[in-house]
């Protein structure tokens, strides 16, 4: 229990300090990309800890804004190249990267506001204004959002731009090859609104007709989430309702590990043992939800337990 504890602490260190980091210059050089490409690597530093002490939700949180970094400044200079004449077409320079569009990078990371930003920088260096400023409005939504100057990568020589695609593209494949996204972007394109799960739920709600496509809605609410008990429930019980019970399982295992005597998650845990004829289980989860659930919930909780001989 002692070496756990002490996992998730430390993965809770490295990744605190990393939501206000600044990017500084150098001898009057600007060097942003050096801070991000470092910056993203201790964020897939940290997700890896928080998967190895069985925190699945926030490490795929955080692994997803890794990428999302990484692949957003490797996109950008992709672009810068082109518009400096490199290659025959953007998918030449673009190559075999795993990302070769904004929107695939916010379903991919939809915490962060980078896609966003970066996108917006290369508006800006073609002169569309307006456009740039409609990207920089979706990155200022976010709540991770910082100043970033990115500009200056317009300014570079072919050359310094291959050498820091280099080092990028190292570090968004190696982050690529641990993190497989379970996020989904279910719009035409990404609204900037991605990184609240408050969004997803309310897309959830309105897609409620089609179990599978709201049981996504509320998986990317968990995803953005994961810190949040009751997103952990509400997942797990739109995964029932798609069929998704190996899933839904997980979800809920997932969320008693981060809050074992939560109301919500007891209560669904025990919804779902009652559901496949364990009583038994049901109502020890239904005695620990109990002991802190309040209003609606206590009712709720109240009416299982009597169902099932509580």
């Amino acid at each position: 229990m002692i070496k756990r504890i002490t996992v998730v602490f430390l993965a809770l260190l490295l990744v605190l300090p990393l939501c206000s980091c600044n990017f500084i210059k150098q001898n009057g050089k600007p060097d942003a990309h050096e801070a991000l490409i470092k910056e993203a690597g201790e964020l897939a530093e940290a997700a890896a800890l928080q998967y190895e002490a069985g925190l699945t939700f926030q490490s795929e949180y955080v692994y997803g804004l890794a990428q999302a970094e990484i692949s957003s400044l490797r996109l950008c200079i992709d672009n810068v190249l082109w518009l400096k004449g490199e290659g025959k077409s953007k998918a030449e320079v673009t190559g075999d990267a795993p990302y070769n569009s904004f929107d695939v990078i916010v379903g991919a990371g939809m915490g962060s506001d980078a896609p966003f930003y970066f996108e917006g920088v290369l508006y800006k260096m073609q002169g569309e204004d307006e456009k740039a400023e409609e990207c920089y409005k979706k990155a200022g939504y976010n709540p991770l959002h910082k100043d970033r100057d990115f500009y200056y990568l317009k300014k570079l020589s072919v050359d310094e731009l291959y050498e820091i695609k280099k080092k990028a593209r190292e570090l968004e494949d190696r982050i690529h090859a641990a993190y497989t996204p379970r996020t989904a972007l279910l719009t035409d394109t990404a609204s900037g609104a991605e990184f609240s799960a408050a969004y997803h739920l309310a897309m959830a709600e309105e897609n409620a007709d089609n179990a599978e496509l709201a049981a996504q809605c509320a998986l990317n609410a968990l995803l953005v989430g994961p810190s949040s008990p009751a997103l952990y429930s509400g997942a797990a019980l739109y995964a029932v309702k798609a069929g998704l019970t190996e899933l839904a399982v997980e979800i809920i295992n997932d969320g008693l590990f981060l809050a074992p005597d939560d109301a919500s998650i007891n209560y669904t845990a025990a919804l779902m043992f009652s559901a496949s004829g364990d009583n038994a289980k049901a109502k020890a989860f239904l005695d620990t939800a109990k002991v802190t659930a309040t209003g609606d919930l206590l009712a709720r909780v109240n009416a299982l337990s009597e169902q099932t001989g509580g």
